[in-house]
């Protein structure tokens, strides 16, 4: 079963963990800082831009995860670029279609149960359905960045509920871990009557951001790994690069 503990432990003790945190928060942190001014057409434009590149990192880290890689997060510029445009591929024209069909549902079907919050309910219920569908196409397509997998609806349309229920499950977890993360320092702040808008708790908050997109990474590729369905011959690889994986280690004395 997927756990975020593991996905937690990851994020901070991979390798060069914290020069990628640093380096990577350093552009959130801009966009925090022009929010937070008033600056709100910079701030648009800027978290536009800021937006796609951690689609980018959490693509390419579900990835390198799902491809036993020793890394979540890239230095990698050309995987980082190569795995933006992949993702726009696949996510853009489905976020396209499915919201048009969940928009026609819910304007058209009419819920003949004359209770409070049935139609609210209705809502929720078809949303929650097609995001199960685009968020599995998206794992589907991340696992090797291969286009084609991100619309094979015969293996997603049989994975997407479990993978929402999973995805339920984990945001309780996240909301925990970041509880843990940034609870004892916004109370170093608020006892010494520092304001949350100093530039050293942004800078931290924004470093937290990235550790989640890590913790993301890794969560989702271990859903995926459990709830999508892959070939016999890609379980094996798998199964066999584990193996390799846990005998250098040993020799290695870890």
């Amino acid at each position: 079963m997927a756990s975020i503990v593991d996905a937690f432990n990851e994020a901070l003790s991979e390798n060069l963990a914290i020069a990628k945190i640093a380096l990577y928060a350093v552009p959130v942190y801009i966009v925090v800082h022009l929010f937070i001014v008033g600056r709100m057409s910079e701030f648009y434009c800027f978290a536009t831009i800021v937006g796609i590149l951690l689609l980018g990192l959490l693509t390419q880290g579900i990835n390198n995860v799902r491809t036993n890689q020793r890394e979540i997060l890239t230095f990698n510029l050309l995987k980082l670029v190569k795995a933006i445009g992949k993702s726009f591929i696949v996510v853009v024209p489905q976020l396209l279609i499915f919201g048009t069909i969940g928009s026609l549902i819910v304007k058209n079907v009419t819920i003949p149960i004359d209770l409070p919050h049935v139609p609210l309910i209705f809502q929720i219920i078809v949303w929650s359905i097609l995001f199960s569908i685009v968020l599995t196409s998206y794992l589907s397509f991340a696992k090797y960045l291969k286009i084609l997998q991100g619309f094979n609806y015969i293996t997603i349309f049989e994975s997407c509920i479990d993978v929402f229920i999973g995805f339920l499950f984990f945001i309780p977890q996240l909301l925990l871990a970041n509880v843990v993360l940034i609870g004892p320092i916004a109370y170093l702040f608020s006892y010494f009557k520092v304001p949350f808008t100093h530039w050293g708790f942004l800078a931290y908050c924004s470093a937290v951001i990235i550790v989640n997109i890590s913790i993301l990474s890794n969560y989702m590729a271990q859903t995926a790994y459990e709830h999508i369905k892959g070939s016999n011959e890609e379980y094996d690889e798998n199964v066999q690069i584990n193996l390799i994986d846990d005998s250098a280690e040993r020799l290695n004395g870890r």
